[in-house]
C-alpha cells in the first residue's frame, strides 16, 4: 500500500509538475519509463535558443559575437567588470551587511556542513529587491545593478527576460573542501548565475570551474538526464528529497568521459573585479581549497521560471 501511494503521488506531481524548472527529474516509475525528461528538455532548448536569438538581433556588432560565443560555450568571463575602486566600495557595503545581517534582513545559510567540519561557509542571501530594504541593501542593490550587462547576462543564459525581483543575491565567503566541490549540474534546463570576485581568486582558494559546452549537447544532455533521474528514482524511494537537494553528479554518470571530451574545462582564477556568468545546466564546481585563503564574492542566482515564462521570453 505504501509503494503504491508513493507511486500514485508521485505520477499526480510529475503531471502537475511537468511545466515547471523547479521540477529536476521525474519522480514516479511510469514518468521514468516514458520520455518525459526528454520532452520537457527539447522544449526549453527550443525556447531558450528562440530567446536568444532575439537578444543578439538586438545587439551593437561589438556585444553580438560575444554572447554568440557565450550561446555556444556556456560562459560569460567579464574581467574589470567593476574597478578597483568599485570593488573596494562593494566590500565595505557587504561587510557592514555581514556583520549586521540580522538587522539588515538577511537570510544565512552554511552550505551544508557538519558541525565537525574543518572548512567554514557562509552564504548572506539578501532580502527579495521587492521587499521593503534596508538603505545599506538598497546601496548594494542600487551598486550592482548600475552596470545593466549583469542582468542582461543572466536573462542571455537563462533564456528568460528576468526582472529584478526574479534574481537572488548573496554574499558568500568560504573555504575548505564543500559538497560543490564536484562536478555537478543543477537543473535540466537552461538557467545562469553569475559570481563577482570580490578578492583575488587562485587556485588554492575555490575558483570557480565549468566544462564549458558541456550545456549544449542535447544528446549528450538528454543521455544524462535520462540516467540521472533513474539514480535519484531508485535512491529516493521515500520522496523525501526535491529541489535543490537533488544534484546531477557527473562523477556518477556513465557518460562522464563522453561529456568531458565534448567539453573544455576551464579554472576561473580571476583578480577582484571579475565576473563570471555561466549557464549552469552545464557541469560546475567550486574548484580546489586548500583551507588558508577564504574566497569572498557576491553571487547572483536567476529564477528558473516555467516552460510558459520562458515561451513568453521568446514569443513577446
Amino acid at each position: 500500500m505504501k509503494k503504491l501511494f508513493y507511486e500514485s503521488y508521485s505520477f499526480l506531481k510529475d503531471v502537475i509538475m511537468f511545466p515547471s524548472n523547479y521540477h529536476k527529474v521525474p519522480a514516479s516509475t511510469i514518468f521514468n519509463k516514458l520520455p518525459y525528461q526528454n520532452l520537457r528538455i527539447l522544449i526549453d532548448i527550443y525556447l531558450t535558443k528562440k530567446f536568444q536569438k532575439k537578444i543578439i538581433n538586438g545587439l551593437s556588432s561589438e556585444k553580438k559575437l560575444l554572447f554568440e560565443n557565450a550561446r555556444d560555450e556556456g560562459i560569460i568571463l567579464n574581467l574589470n567588470f567593476f574597478s578597483n575602486d568599485e570593488i573596494e566600495k562593494l566590500k565595505i557595503i557587504c561587510n557592514s551587511l555581514v556583520d549586521d545581517y540580522k538587522h539588515h534582513n538577511l537570510t544565512i545559510d552554511n552550505g551544508g556542513l557538519g558541525k565537525d567540519s574543518e572548512s567554514s561557509s557562509k552564504y548572506y542571501y539578501l532580502p527579495n529587491y521587492k521587499n521593503k530594504l534596508t538603505d545599506k541593501v538598497s546601496e548594494l542593490y542600487d551598486f550592482l545593478y548600475s552596470n545593466k550587462d549583469l542582468i542582461l547576462q543572466l536573462k542571455f543564459l537563462s533564456g528568460l527576460d528576468l526582472k529584478k525581483d526574479k534574481i537572488s543575491i548573496h554574499i558568500s565567503k568560504v573555504k575548505g573542501k564543500l559538497l560543490s566541490d564536484e562536478w555537478h549540474s543543477d537543473c535540466f534546463s537552461h538557467t545562469a548565475k553569475s559570481f563577482l570576485y570580490l578578492h583575488n581568486v587562485e587556485k588554492n582558494n575555490s575558483p570557480f570551474c565549468f566544462l564549458k559546452k558541456s550545456h549544449a549537447n542535447k544528446n549528450l544532455k538528454i543521455l544524462n538526464e535520462k540516467e540521472n533521474s533513474s539514480n535519484i528514482l531508485n535512491a529516493n524511494k521515500d520522496k523525501s528529497k526535491s529541489g535543490n537537494q537533488i544534484w546531477n553528479k557527473l562523477e556518477e554518470s556513465n557518460f562522464k568521459k563522453e561529456i568531458f571530451e565534448r567539453s573544455e574545462p576551464i579554472e576561473c582564477s580571476y583578480p577582484k573585479g571579475t565576473l563570471i556568468t555561466c549557464d549552469t545546466s552545464g557541469f560546475h564546481k567550486k574548484g580546489y581549497s586548500d583551507g588558508t585563503e577564504e574566497r569572498f564574492m557576491i553571487g547572483f542566482v536567476s529564477n528558473r521560471g516555467t516552460m510558459f515564462e520562458k515561451f513568453k521570453s521568446a514569443f513577446f
